[in-house]
């Protein structure tokens, strides 16, 4: 009851409003979110990856913005999109592991789009984005495809654009296919596969092979894959992007032929990256900016075309720069200690884009971002324009990287440069101070509904 009232104060509240200086021409009607489960940056060619395995996402960022640093909130999906569609840090909104579910009180991208007037749907691919975890709030259609995938989506999708085709609305669309496991249809499997030497016999980038080998890391007998099989398995995730991209190519062949390409922002993200051994392990539990940086692309009307920012951002930065491009109020910024539960912790990345040279040069680069995880001593982790600092609470071990520089952070400069880590441990101590580590502590497992269950199985969550 609480969080309809919150609902209600909203729709009285948040009302469709021209930004600063914006003609009303330049508002977005419809706004649309391409959630890539599991997507890396770095295996975009627009973020200077040398496969082709995104011609139709490249062409996209061509004609918008580009974030060359976003971070996501967490290393893993539950916090993670938890934290995109609230825009809340992990140790405020506390959707952290199975048993957690998002509470009413917190406010979802897609309430406040409801409260605004605008119809909201999202297809979502089952795992820690079923509606268990209570991030269906705010959304009229809540379609789960259940591991289906874009395959399963396309159609479905396509009707549910040509029934709200006239109306302002808000779209989610969820894909677990670039995730584990790594088996693209043809003729993604063979693309990249062709060009690197064969596995070894029997082996197949499954959830349950390359979840044992990350487990193995922690036990007496660490397994290392043959480096053929680890060759193998990236070039098969660079075919499961191949194949998402060209169901993006007919997303936005879509859009044009309904009329609703000139009207409509599209937002691409992802929730997190994946680890191909840069750090000893496979898939995503970690800091690292192979699992934290995603990609971040916007394009649509009011939005600069061919700009690349440079300076860091967060993914919770997205929810309220959707809200300003469709002229919906956006919350202020809470005070740290005491956010109301109304509240959006992101900020709106508008001014930086219209500040954006066409090739980055001379963007900004004094914004932060924050990461969290409950894991290893509960970790957080600090990045700003230079640096990466990664810390864990329990234990005070501290690893910083010049992540730009040294874009796969082989080179720790913690001991070795102790003026540069202390102002960055006094920030993150600073931030730290108002959200203690025990809101982020692994809680006891407990009991999933068994189709929920059954999903996460399939993703290698569950063994």
């Amino acid at each position: 009851m609480r969080g309809r009232l919150l609902l209600g104060i909203l729709a009285l509240t948040v009302l469709p409003a021209c930004r600063a200086g914006a003609p009303e021409a330049a508002l977005a009607r419809a706004v649309i979110v391409v959630d890539i489960d599991t997507l890396r940056a770095d295996h975009l060619g627009t973020y200077g990856y040398e496969r082709a395995t995104s011609p139709n996402l490249d062409a996209f960022a061509r004609r918008g913005v580009r974030f060359e640093w976003a971070f996501s909130q967490a290393p893993y999906t539950l916090p993670s999109q938890t934290s995109i569609l609230t825009s809340l840090y992990p140790s405020r909104h506390l959707v952290l592991h199975d048993g957690d579910r998002l509470a009413p009180e917190r406010v979802t991208l897609a309430e406040r789009f409801a409260a605004a007037g605008f119809t909201t749907g999202a297809f979502v691919d089952g795992g820690y984005l079923k509606a268990h975890f209570g991030l269906d709030q705010g959304f009229t259609t809540y379609f789960d495809l259940n591991g289906g995938g874009v395959r399963e989506g396309e159609p479905r999708i396509r009707e549910w654009l040509e029934r709200h085709r006239t109306e302002r609305f808000f779209l989610f669309l969820h894909t677990y296919d670039v995730h584990t496991p790594y088996a693209p249809p043809e003729p993604f499997h063979g693309r990249f596969a062709q060009l690197v030497a064969p596995p070894s016999p029997g082996f197949a980038p499954t959830s349950e092979a390359l979840e044992a080998v990350r487990l193995s890391q922690y036990g007496p007998a660490p397994v290392r894959l043959p480096e053929n099989d680890l060759a193998y398995a990236e070039a098969l995730y660079d075919g499961e992007i191949a194949y998402v991209d060209d169901w993006f190519g007919r997303l936005m062949a879509t859009l044009s032929e309904l009329g609703l390409a000139d009207s409509t922002v599209v937002a691409v993200v992802s929730d997190h990256g994946e680890e191909f051994g840069e750090h000893g392990s496979l898939l995503h539990e970690k800091l690292y900016t192979s699992v934290t940086r995603v990609p971040l692309l916007l394009a649509g009307p009011g939005l600069e075309r061919g700009a690349s920012v440079a300076a860091v951002v967060e993914t919770i930065d997205l929810a309220p720069t959707l809200l300003e491009l469709a002229g919906v109020a956006v919350p202020a910024t809470p005070d740290a200690a005491s956010p109301s539960e109304a509240a959006m912790e992101g900020r709106s990345l508008l001014a930086q884009i219209s500040g954006a040279a066409p090739d980055g040069a001379g963007a900004a680069t004094e914004s932060t971002a924050v990461l969290e995880s409950p894991f290893f001593g509960v970790q957080r982790s600090w990045v700003d324009g230079t640096h990466h600092l990664i810390v864990s609470l329990a234990s005070g071990r501290a690893e910083l990287y010049r992540y730009r520089e040294d874009r796969d952070e082989q080179h720790d400069l913690a001991v070795g440069a102790p003026e540069e880590l202390r102002p960055l441990l006094a920030k993150l101590r600073r931030w730290s101070r108002d959200r203690p580590a025990a809101t982020l502590l692994e809680r006891e497992k407990v009991q999933l509904p068994p189709e929920v269950e059954a999903s996460l199985r399939a993703l290698g969550y569950l063994q």
